[in-house]
């Protein structure tokens, strides 16, 4: 399984160098002139602001896998899958036609988080993860199983005039996160900052586009709880104009999805991988 590469060795390295100095420099005391850790402990404006609403995008990538499709004429795998994200190109006309405008909002790739701050260094989010699945078209890979009593077996070449599959409406995962907090000092006092770590769960929620063309279907275009997903991560978060932020974060997880719908008959498919994404949001504190 190859991914590209994300600097989260780079994030996690920094955030310890900069708690190792701030413990160091708090050791040695002058009256009257505050520590670097009296700093970094010192509440900020927003600390009495519990809830916060974040609103971003991301980029993803999936490990290989293998689907298993079946239904009352078919039941085969295919092995070895192929897949990547579909990325909605961030051109000047695209940035006001179709990132920022409320009608369109939700076509690319989109994060919405709903967080509520229960302790100074610890938070509880509520997220919509937004990506996007495509199975690679033309690709060769192992087949086995039967299709209309048809034996299948060694390789197929997976033309679009044979299956497309896709979750692009997408691959939502609906989840719940923990995350602890650390206090920065990267940009001065006046920009308060923090990395992060979390933890979550959720459920997968998608729109899948399946169409199997060997067999004449229809698809299935409606939304469907598929399966569930775990996932941790690590971040970065920078305070601006009192209230507001930006946030900048990596995810590593893992999906099962038992109960894919891939058409109006009631055919189903099952597949599980892991992904990595990145995104960056902004957010309001209230």
């Amino acid at each position: 399984m190859n991914f590209p590469p994300f600097p989260l060795r780079a994030s996690v390295s920094c955030a310890a160098v900069s708690l190792a100095c701030s413990l160091s420099m708090a050791q040695t005391t002058v009256p009257g002139v505050p520590t670097m850790a009296d700093v970094l402990n010192a509440p900020t404006a927003s600390a009495a602001r519990k809830w916060s609403v974040s609103w971003g995008w991301n980029h993803s990538s999936y490990s290989n896998n293998d689907i298993h499709f079946w239904g009352r004429d078919h039941d085969f795998t295919i092995r070895d899958v192929l897949a990547t994200d579909i990325q909605t190109d961030p051109t000047w006309a695209n940035l006001f036609g179709i990132y920022l405008r409320p009608s369109d909002v939700t076509i690319p790739q989109t994060n919405f988080r709903v967080a509520y701050q229960f302790a100074p260094d610890m938070a509880v989010a509520l997220n919509l993860d937004h990506m996007k699945y495509v199975m690679l078209a033309d690709q060769t890979v192992p087949i086995e199983g039967q299709i209309l009593g048809a034996r299948q077996t060694g390789f197929k070449k997976l033309t679009t005039d044979y299956l497309n599959f896709e979750h692009t409406d997408g691959l939502n995962i609906v989840s719940v996160e923990l995350e602890k907090q650390y206090k920065v000092d990267w940009f001065g006092g006046e920009v308060p900052a923090r990395v992060f770590g979390l933890a979550g769960v959720g459920i997968l929620v998608p729109k899948t586009n399946v169409t199997l063309n060997m067999l004449g279907r229809a698809r299935n275009d409606q939304f469907h709880v598929s399966g569930f997903s775990a996932g941790v991560g690590a971040g970065l978060e920078v305070d601006f104009c009192k209230d507001f932020f930006f946030r900048t974060a990596y995810k590593y997880g893992h999906v099962n999805m038992p109960d894919v719908l891939t058409s109006s008959e009631g055919d189903k498919a099952q597949h599980q991988f892991n992904y990595n994404e990145v995104l960056l949001a902004a957010g309001w504190r209230f």
